[in-house]
């Protein structure tokens, strides 16, 4: 009797034994991107986010904790000591790149043996030096079937949800340390099974929690700011109401007769509504009188009906709006909102300097017909300024708005030459001068003004012929430096957009700024000197 009844005792130790093996653990492994893109605030913010999630787990679950930058490292196992992982976590440093499909596997490996298990990644950035693929990566988890909640800190990208949803995780953002703690807070902790058998009862899952908006404050100020520029320009361009006072009309019946007369019908410009009227008004006092007859003066070269006060708002409203979108795109609004403001502003004097130089250009392709038009009209018996009146009702812009404006300067006591030389000053066109100077000479010693004409023309059209000539010859040379200076722009901004983690040291250190210095330079000193190779004067 006594030996079966140490049996069984026994047999229920061993029961407790065995029921004592199987009792469920819970463990999660803190996963941290130690990488050099984390200095010098975020891997702070990080640093608290984590110790304060640590400290509000229970005391069953085992913690463990992972560092990743060149290498990922186990710094702490899974273990039940919260001042081990803490004292961990505040000591390490951010600095070399990111190898996070390598800290994965590692993070997956030190969970073996844990019932319950679950990952916690934050990363800023993408992986960049591992050398586990993120196929693999994902596998580990899947095999193991080990979720893991991702952290997205001021990033997010296909990697990073493509890690979460393998084994059922989540991916939350933040851009700031409250969003941070909020994500936190959202983390779901390993649960167990009960341990003894129980009716079977409908747990409800945890309220669904709002992932923090990638959109900070900074951004939809950002935006906002856009929408109220854009506004603004729409107002600008598009203002309700019509001219319809007598001095318009006035002004409109005189400028007929003018160097800025209609060419066609042309709708009359809608008049500029409340809102565009008081900024216009500012604009015009900002810029003043001197520098508003520049401006006339540019706009009225490059063809533009723009008033000076208009051009100006209007380039203002251009460059907050570039700068505010490069701020969205790039992320650094330190860097996209200068760049884009200088970008607007040299922009759009950029673009009244091609129209300008185009203008022209087109004047002088028009001058030889324009020429041969006025000696065919004196051969007639017509006087030169008949002819030169006969050019500007039928030639063709801007030939005939320029010597427009030069019969007006005559109608109010100009001499003709005189109108004619600011014309060719105007236009910067020397074949004009020369022409000018043979008028005075044949209004000094005489001679057939038509037959100067027509040698002209001929020696014009000769010249024309050789720079095409020489155009097509250079073409080649001038694609090829087209090329060489658009390739280090046109890549060095899709490496900036698309991988703004390896291209970050080049704006972040004191070496990255002298290497981009140094091929700026490289860049200018190299697009000069191949403008010299393919420009020949004719």
């Amino acid at each position: 009797m006594i030996k079966r009844i140490l049996l069984f005792v026994l047999a229920l130790m061993m029961v407790g034994g065995v029921a004592s093996a199987a009792e469920p653990t819970r463990g999660v492994v803190v996963l941290l991107d130690t990488s050099g893109s984390m200095a010098p605030d975020r891997i702070v913010l990080a640093r608290k986010a984590i110790t304060d999630y640590v400290a509000g787990l229970q005391p069953d679950v085992l913690v463990g904790f992972v560092a990743f930058s060149d290498k990922p490292q186990l710094l702490v196992p899974p273990t039940a000591d919260r001042g081990q992982v803490t004292a961990a976590v505040n000591s390490v440093q951010a600095k070399g790149n990111t190898s996070l499909h390598d800290a994965v596997p590692l993070a997956v490996s030190a969970l073996n043996g844990i019932t319950e298990r679950r990952l916690v990644i934050v990363s800023d950035g993408e992986d960049t030096v591992s050398k586990t693929s993120l196929d693999a990566a994902v596998q580990s988890l899947v095999d193991n079937k080990i979720p893991a909640d991702v952290v997205g800190f001021q990033y997010q990208d296909a990697a990073l949800q493509r890690i979460a949803d393998a084994a059922g995780g989540r991916l939350l953002t933040a851009n700031d340390a409250p969003q941070l703690a909020a994500a936190f807070a959202a983390l779901v902790v390993p649960t167990t099974a009960p341990a003894v058998s129980a009716p079977t009862t409908t747990v409800a899952p945890p309220p669904a929690v709002v992932e923090p908006s990638s959109t900070s404050w900074q951004t939809a100020l950002v935006i906002g700011g856009t929408f109220l520029v854009l506004l603004l320009v729409a107002l600008l361009l598009f203002g309700s109401g019509g001219r319809g006072g007598p001095g318009e009309k006035l002004d409109q019946q005189i400028g007929q007769y003018g160097p800025g007369r209609r060419t066609g019908h042309e709708p009359v410009a809608a008049q500029e509504g409340s809102v565009a009227r008081t900024a216009l008004d500012v604009t015009g006092r900002l810029i003043g009188e001197r520098r508003a007859s520049d401006i006339a003066t540019k706009l009225d070269l490059a063809g533009m009906r723009f008033k000076p006060t208009e051009w100006t708002l209007l380039r203002v409203c251009l460059a907050i709006a570039l700068a505010a979108g490069l701020a969205v795109l790039t992320g650094v609004p330190w860097l996209g909102i200068p760049l884009g403001l200088l970008l607007g502003w040299l922009g759009t004097a950029a673009y009244v300097s091609a129209k300008t130089t185009r203008r022209r250009a087109a004047f002088g392709e028009q001058l030889p017909d324009v020429l041969q038009l006025i000696a065919g009209s004196l051969r007639s018996g017509f006087s030169l300024s008949q002819s030169i009146d006969g050019v500007v009702r039928d030639g063709a812009q801007p030939a005939a708005g320029e010597f427009s404006r030069a019969l007006a300067a005559t109608r109010i006591g100009a001499e003709l030459e005189d109108a004619l030389d600011q014309v060719a000053h105007r236009m910067e066109s020397r074949d004009l001068a020369w022409v000018v100077m043979a008028i005075r000479i044949q209004r000094q010693v005489g001679g057939n003004l038509a037959e100067v004409l027509l040698n002209t023309v001929g020696t014009m059209r000769d010249r024309a012929k050789t720079r095409r000539q020489i155009r097509a010859l250079s073409a080649e040379g001038r694609l090829s430096a087209y090329v060489l200076i658009a390739l280090p722009l046109c890549l060095g901004t899709w490496l900036f957009l698309a991988r703004p983690d390896y291209m970050r040291p080049l704006h972040t250190t004191l070496p990255g700024w002298l290497m981009l210095g140094g091929a700026a330079l490289l860049v200018v000193l190299g697009a000069f000197w191949m403008r010299k190779l393919v420009k020949v004067e004719v």
